[in-house]
């Protein structure tokens, strides 16, 4: 869909969570959701953040966009006892305020340790100092936090992992580079290795054909998402 099609006024209350099963494998349940924001216009057209995030950032909304997202999806997964996790940017990590904010919502929330935070490697790699005081900040409220794209750029994580995380996402290249590449093949074997040394859990992302699940399958990766079991929806089976 092409950017020009999104309408230069974009509000923050027409963007909503849409919702994407994280897969438990062993058991073939769904395991977690994570929270994915949409644009709906008054057309009742779909835009995706890549479409419209630019237009949020020129109007300097990305804390209302993170907080409005938190709060809408905390509130559709209040009462259903399902883990769900939403993302937040490297502008989001810089701003204190917005940890502030969002830890406060989970004072009174039940079981808030269900709820996970997604922030992308290359953030976490860019401020590792910002990355570990989050991380010990979420650890106090029980708030999980999540490393997505790993993989995607190089970098060392091994410092990122001796942290207090709950999991990680691979990058969906390296799974399918995994059979053909060596250099992949021992990333992503080390990489396994570490994390199970450390009990984080690890999520095969943007799985969408079913000779990418069988790769999957054949490695210790318990937890996979992409559009191959479902793409992101309004609402869950839950509700």
């Amino acid at each position: 869909m092409p950017i020009r099609a999104v309408s230069e006024t974009v509000s923050i209350n027409n963007i909503v969570p849409y919702f994407q099963p994280i897969m438990d494998l062993r058991s073939n349940r769904v395991w977690r959701y994570e929270c994915l924001a949409r644009l709906i216009t008054a057309e009742d057209k779909t835009f995706l953040p890549s479409e419209f995030l630019y237009l949020i950032e020129r109007e300097q909304h990305v804390k209302a966009l993170t907080e409005a997202m938190f709060c809408q999806s905390a509130r559709y997964f209040r009462h259903v006892q399902v883990p769900w996790s939403i993302n937040i940017s490297a502008r989001d990590l810089l701003n204190e305020n917005l940890t502030t904010t969002l830890l406060s919502h989970l004072i009174d929330y039940p079981n808030p340790e269900r709820v996970s935070i997604e922030i992308s490697a290359a953030s976490a790699l860019t401020h590792p100092e910002l990355m570990q005081a989050f991380v010990e900040r979420c650890a106090e409220a029980g708030l999980g936090v999540f490393l997505d794209n790993v993989g995607e750029n190089p970098g060392n994580i091994n410092a990122i992992l001796n942290m207090q995380i709950k999991g990680i996402k691979l990058a969906g290249g390296l799974i399918s580079h995994y059979e053909q590449d060596d250099a992949v093949q021992d990333y992503v074997d080390n990489l396994l290795a570490l994390c199970k040394a450390r009990a984080i859990s690890v999520v095969a992302e943007h799985i969408e054909t079913d000779l990418l699940l069988e790769s999957v399958n054949k490695l210790p990766i318990q937890y996979a998402q992409g559009y191959v079991f479902s793409p992101p929806q309004p609402t869950t089976p839950h509700h």
